[in-house]
């Protein structure tokens, strides 16, 4: 174990784990100050926009950055990953504007409800092209093992969000915080890219597409997984406070998936540089699970002793009713930490985004049936239940299916 955190911190990953700390609190300081600056309405409105326009952004680029993470790890050549990224970067982009038009002509459907104005709209579909252009940023680095910079990157992306994107919503108020989260990516991605994209020739990989493609509609599965217990509660309860609690629950769990996010992030190209070494494939998810048992055990066993008591602190004396709804997901949390979460990296790794995205819709569809059984029957209290069963089964699935890859490669 402490052979596999020397090779964490080698691979700069105290910077990828630090960097995603910051990340974490940026994101949660520029929420807050959101909701301090904007009207009720105001923020309402913004966040309606962003979460629709959430659904579209992991098809950005045609998903072209996630397979340029996974095929340029496995391009030897310093030359021909940089043909490779160029040849990504310019379709990616083509292939986001094509999108943004097609939305404009969708702007109907999103802005149906008279409060919400089509200016927003009109400033955030270009998002789908600034957040492609920043993703491939940080894919370049990580595919040359740049893990410090690509980290920087993101450290830096969530300040200038914070910053600026809190002082443009104070004195322009939503709409000028549109615009700082349109172009605070689009900026940095060019000050980033050392070098200027040419026009390429250089032949993409068989399944280049698809890959990216595949990992898009896993992304939206996996979105949705998240936010469907609460809608069910939302729909079926009719009450707000039992929406606002179980919320309140959720935060810590699913905020704390940045730490093994943030291990597999360090090692991801060395694992898709070796997705047909069996030996040391084995050898990592054997060290992982060994490592992340130990952490996930000392993250979790003080969460649990100290559930009400730190959510009064947090929150507020009126949320410490959410304490065994937060024990029961930190429960789950822990599921994520040591399967869920190492083993569906690990298929997207070795190419089987397509698995991944598969048991992500499967997980989604179960999610729906389940949460309106145990809501029904036993509230809030019953789809804490279910979404916590429910990490630990999507991670014991994502496990046998690699364990059936490891098969294959016999």
């Amino acid at each position: 174990m402490v052979k596999t955190l020397k090779e964490f911190i080698k691979r700069d990953g105290a910077y990828v784990l630090s960097g995603s700390l910051v990340t974490k609190l940026c994101n949660f300081f520029t929420s807050l100050l959101l909701i301090r600056i904007l009207t009720p309405q105001e923020y309402g409105v913004l966040a309606y926009t962003l979460s629709t326009l959430a659904f579209f952004i992991p098809f950005s680029g045609g998903g072209l950055h996630n397979s340029f993470l996974r095929f340029g790890s496995l391009v030897s050549s310093k030359q021909n990953k940089q043909s490779l990224f160029s040849t990504t970067l310019l379709k990616g982009v083509l292939i986001s504007l094509i999108v943004v038009v097609l939305l404009f002509f969708l702007l109907p459907i999103f802005s149906l409800n008279n409060t919400v104005k089509p200016s927003y709209f009109y400033v955030l579909f270009f998002y789908l092209v600034s957040y492609f252009l920043v993703e491939m940023v940080k894919a370049y680095y990580r595919v040359f093992d740049d893990n410090k910079t690509f980290s920087s990157l993101d450290v830096f992306s969530s300040i200038s969000l914070l910053v600026f994107g809190s002082l443009s919503a104070y004195y322009f108020s939503s709409l000028g915080y549109l615009f700082v989260f349109v172009c605070s990516p689009l900026i940095l991605s060019l000050f980033y890219l050392k070098r200027r994209p040419k026009l390429s020739t250089f032949e993409f990989p068989d399944k280049y597409y698809s890959y990216g493609f595949w990992v898009g509609l896993g992304s939206i599965a996996s979105q949705l997984m998240y936010s469907l217990d609460v809608f069910l509660i939302g729909q079926l309860i009719f009450d707000t406070t039992e929406v606002a609690i179980y919320r309140t629950a959720s935060i810590i769990p699913i905020a704390l998936f940045f730490i093994p996010n943030s291990y597999i992030t360090t090692h991801y190209t060395d694992l898709a540089k070796n997705s047909n070494n069996k030996a040391y494939l084995v050898a990592f998810s054997k060290n992982y699970i060994k490592l992340f048992s130990v952490i996930g055990i000392c993250v979790s066993a003080p969460l649990l002793l100290v559930a009400q008591p730190l959510l009064t602190l947090l929150f507020g004396a009126s949320y410490s009713s959410a304490a065994p709804l937060f024990q029961l997901l930190i429960v789950g949390m822990f599921g994520a930490f040591v399967l869920r979460i190492p083993f569906g990296n690990l298929l997207a790794a070795v190419g089987k985004s397509s698995w991944n995205s598969t048991v992500a819709f499967a997980i989604l569809i179960l999610n729906g049936i389940l949460n309106y059984y145990a809501i029904t029957r036993f509230g809030i209290i019953g789809a804490a239940i279910v979404t916590s069963s429910l990490f630990w089964i999507s991670g014991i699935t994502s496990l046998l299916l690699f364990y059936r890859y490891l098969k294959q490669l016999d």
